[in-house]
């Protein structure tokens, strides 16, 4: 059956009730496809490892993108949370952090997005679990991360 909806149509409809996630949930469309918005990229783990692993490098970069150059403060401020889940997110299913930047860092933008209320809790969830597992023991980075990240 062919989808009568055409993909700006689908995408006016995803707004739905929070238009304020509609940027990054079109992102985390576009890089993962098949996927229905960010949390779901981030936290539904694709069955291939590796694969899995270059899916959440890719979401990183994308988020990056968006917390330095969003529209404004609300589209930043969500995409550096999406970008912290995406680290949270690598630590969890794949043992390392897929940044470059310092793990201090690191853990205090997911304690920051633990704490938000305001965020999904599949979010939430995904970053305790990798700051209880960076407080229990060394993480490398991953070695298919950009020097810049």
């Amino acid at each position: 059956m062919t989808d009568p909806l055409t993909d700006s149509l689908r995408w006016a409809i995803a707004i739905g009730a929070e238009p304020e996630r509609s940027t990054a949930d079109w992102l985390a469309i576009e890089l993962a496809p098949g996927t229905g918005n960010a949390v779901a990229a981030i936290c539904d783990p694709v069955p291939d490892s590796a694969e899995d692993l270059e899916r959440l490098r890719l979401l990183k970069l994308g988020f990056k993108t968006l917390r330095l150059g969003g529209e404004d403060s609300t589209d930043r401020r969500l995409a550096a949370r999406y970008y912290a889940a995406t680290l949270a997110a690598g630590l969890v299913r794949h043992g390392v952090w897929i940044s470059r930047q310092r793990t201090d860092r690191i853990v205090e933008a997911l304690r920051s997005l633990a704490e938000d209320e305001a965020m999904n809790d599949r979010l939430r969830a995904v970053a305790s679990t990798a700051i209880a597992i960076a407080s229990e023991r060394v993480v490398e980075n991953d070695a298919g991360t950009d020097p810049k990240d």
